[in-house]
């Protein structure tokens, strides 16, 4: 579910789903509300009756922020803020909010395709379920599907495409490593009329389509959730907050950064300061590092995973009381929010972005209309529904298991 003030975000690009950003609206809300909002433009939303032809079989999971018919001016979206962006879509879908809940099933391939996927990395739990979660929607549809874990080297990405061209195969879901390095891989893609889906996007050449989550929103969610902890404490609005993000750009990271900074843009006694790392290992000795140098801290936030997880254990080590908030739900994350080493945290399913770039991917290969971007699902994880979201991320597992070492 999309939030009011994300339309701020998009004015010069579309118009957004009206919802509600950060702490006015209760948590419970945002984990069982469906798409009962309409777009701040209700005429956007395209007529049932106008996609009959050669309709997309997934319509009825879309709640449509664009209408169909059009391509979603990414770059000017990503310019707006502040992230330097020259990537074009090709598809003429719309632009579309999916929930995590779908209500439909993957589409029935046409012909056996050959689809490749490229992972950025799997050391992280994000990137490991996405390659999980992919393969399973690859059997699940029929199709075969040739895999590279590229381990943030972008050269051994590049070296995967090119083999799978060669190979001649049909598609290609691309999550990238480097954001600009990818250009080569994307236009070789575009030059041999294969068919491809981002998953998250490229900051260069084209593509099809794009799945995405909003970023700026994971980092107000992030953001307002400390600032109401420290209000609710009183503590004064004075000192510094670390951030830990990636050594590398990465639009992601800009804008979930932008997001969060943006919540204390009224508070000018509050200096806020990145770190850097790219393994729990390397955030751990950052914000050890961070905790010694900065005794004015007041608050931290891990930009995504590692950087989470590095710097709980930090805070654990040192005996530290910082409050922390976080993006993604990494099991580690969700049960230090159980025990209150972590604030929260802004997640979003591992499973359904995959479920939606492979619908994408075949639909593209059926001959179908889709969207040129898919906008994936945020909600805040706290310790009040943590439970209940930890199954809902981890189907068939539960946290009170995960902590008791009877499931990984």
């Amino acid at each position: 579910m999309k939030k009011k003030g994300l339309a701020i975000i998009l004015t010069m690009v579309l118009s957004l789903a009206a919802c509600k950003t950060g702490g006015e609206e209760p948590a419970e809300k945002k984990e069982t509300e469906k798409k009962t909002e309409t777009t701040e433009n209700a005429e956007t939303k395209a007529p049932a009756g106008e996609q009959t032809a050669n309709a997309d079989p997934q319509i009825l999971d879309f709640d449509y922020v664009q209408p169909a018919g059009e391509t979603f001016d990414i770059s000017t979206y990503y310019n707006e803020l502040g992230v330097d962006c020259s990537f074009k879509l090709r598809a003429t879908g719309g632009v579309v909010n999916v929930l995590d809940d779908m209500t439909t099933t993957l589409p029935v391939p046409k012909e056996k395709y050959k689809i490749g996927f490229s992972v950025y990395f799997t050391v992280d739990e994000v990137g490991a379920m996405m390659l999980d979660s992919m393969k399973d929607h690859a059997k699940a549809a029929g199709v075969e599907l040739l895999v590279n874990d590229a381990n943030y080297d972008q050269d051994a990405q590049n070296a995967a495409i090119e083999q799978w061209i060669l190979q001649d195969v049909d598609g290609v879901i691309l999550a990238p490593c480097d954001f600009t390095g990818v250009q080569g891989a994307l236009d070789a893609l575009t030059e041999a009329g294969i068919p491809c889906v981002t998953l998250n996007p490229a900051l260069v050449s084209e593509a099809d389509s794009v799945v995405m989550s909003e970023c700026k929103e994971q980092g107000v969610m992030a953001g307002e959730l400390l600032l109401d902890y420290l209000k609710e404490n009183n503590v004064e609005m004075k000192g510094t907050i670390i951030y830990q993000s990636l050594p590398f750009i990465h639009p992601n990271a800009a804008t979930r950064a932008d997001g969060f900074k943006s919540v204390f843009a009224d508070y000018p006694d509050v200096e806020i300061v990145e770190l850097t790392g790219s393994t729990p290992e390397e955030h751990y000795t950052a914000f050890e590092g961070a905790l010694l140098a900065y005794p004015d801290m007041i608050g931290a936030f891990g930009l995504y995973s590692s950087a989470t997880v590095g710097m709980i254990n930090a805070k654990k080590a040192n005996g530290s009381d910082i409050p922390i908030t976080s993006i993604d739900n990494d099991k580690p994350i969700l049960q230090a929010i159980y025990e209150g080493d972590c604030l929260g945290s802004a997640c979003y399913s591992s499973s359904a972005p995959t479920f939606y770039c492979m619908s994408a991917i075949i639909n593209l290969l059926n001959g179908v209309d889709v969207p040129s971007a898919y906008f994936y699902e945020n909600r805040l994880v706290t310790k009040d529904n943590v439970e209940e979201l930890f199954e809902h991320y981890y189907v068939g597992k539960t946290l009170a298991d995960y902590m008791a070492g009877e499931t990984d």
